[in-house]
């Protein structure tokens, strides 16, 4: 523990009073602590070398009292000693398939004592439940170390939802160590895209891709989310792309023709990194350990489809379509990106289809 005083004489912490709450296991200790602390100063780790064991299962009273008599009260751990508010909000409640939604958890000590060490049960236990696919990162922040009465902590997680129109998923959150049965839920629905009356996956079958998805990675076993990498690195690209149409057996087969397209601002000229099937970022540099390739008709094309309403992590890196060789920025400066998507909508890889071909705005990076 660390004690400010605040007032205008010394202070001596003299005992240290130890309750445990925990219904099964209800005890109290005493302990001599005499800490001076003079006014306006602070005494860090009081407590730390005493033979005690605190369990962050289980409750906790603690009182110090000084050599005049005053003492100070507060509890330790003891979110599970009674019910907390606690709110799950899904923003939205709709989302369309694969984009990225919010959940949030709003927790308020409805308590008259200060509660320390509130986090959220990670994983969600139970998992989501549900027809859609929900699939969500870690809690920011992960914890609290302190809320004191009326206080309010708010955690939130990014959740990827996908699925058909109407799928859902719903999440159940607790905190850790809390009481039995204090949790609350949120749901998540997929909805379609419209634009006013129009219905984007009946009329228009638009690929989108979820923009904080991108990532980078020069190798060493690490993907990045920044917007700024080194030059001469043989660097590879992950993000997600969206099939909005909603047309039963139209797949979306992506040409090899398939690109990130950079521009470098001020100079003449565009670097092109295509599609491929997988990549390996184990090693000191990133490799292509599957090209774009596929048995056909037709051989080597429209190797990656991505079902109606559906999604897929696509990677893109080689130098030329279906090559083997990783490409890399020969510059410095500022470069604008693109997605250019070429394909068409099938019910098979070797079928006709629709053609089609779209310009996604990007992202922007620095070369440095």
């Amino acid at each position: 523990m660390g004690i400010q005083n605040t007032g205008d004489i010394p202070i001596n912490i003299t005992r240290l009073w130890v309750q445990n709450t925990t219904a099964s296991g209800d005890w109290f200790r005493t302990y001599t602590v005499n800490t001076v602390v003079s006014p306006g100063a602070t005494a860090s780790n009081i407590g730390q070398s005493l033979p005690l064991y605190i369990d962050s299962a289980k409750s906790y009273n603690i009182k110090l009292v000084t050599e005049r008599g005053n003492s100070q009260q507060f509890a330790l751990n003891s979110a599970g000693s009674a019910p907390l508010n606690i709110q799950l909000l899904a923003l939205p409640a709709a989302t369309p398939s694969g984009l990225t939604a919010e959940l949030v958890m709003i927790v308020t000590n409805n308590g008259s004592s200060t509660l320390t060490n509130i986090s959220p049960e990670q994983p969600f236990n139970p998992p989501p439940t549900g027809s859609a696919l929900c699939t969500y990162g870690t809690a920011k922040p992960p914890k609290y170390d302190v809320l004191p009465p009326g206080g309010t902590a708010t955690f939130t997680w990014d959740v990827v939802v996908s699925g058909q129109s109407n799928d859902s998923c719903t999440f159940t959150a607790n905190i850790k160590n809390g009481y039995p049965g204090n949790t609350a839920t949120a749901k998540f629905t997929v909805t379609t895209l419209k634009v006013t009356s129009t219905d984007w996956a009946t009329n228009t079958g638009i690929m989108t891709i979820q923009y904080t998805s991108f990532q980078w990675s020069q190798g060493n076993n690490q993907w990045n989310k920044s917007w700024q990498l080194s030059k001469s690195n043989p660097t590879v690209f992950s993000l997600n792309v969206t099939n909005n149409n909603a047309t039963s057996g139209s797949n979306f087969y992506m040409s090899s023709k398939t690109s990130l397209v950079f521009h470098q601002i001020g100079n003449s000229g565009d670097l092109q990194f295509f599609v491929v099937n997988g990549v390996d970022i184990t090693g000191s540099t990133p490799t292509i350990n599957t090209p774009y390739t596929c048995t056909g008709p037709p051989t080597d094309d429209f190797c990656v489809n991505i079902p109606p309403k559906g999604w897929k992590i696509v990677y893109f890196g080689a130098k030329t379509s279906s090559g083997t060789t990783v490409g890399s920025f020969p510059s410095t400066g500022q470069d604008l990106a693109y997605l250019a998507v070429f394909g068409k909508y099938a019910s098979s890889q070797s079928a006709s289809g629709n053609e089609y071909a779209q310009n996604l705005p990007y992202i922007a990076l620095n070369i440095p």
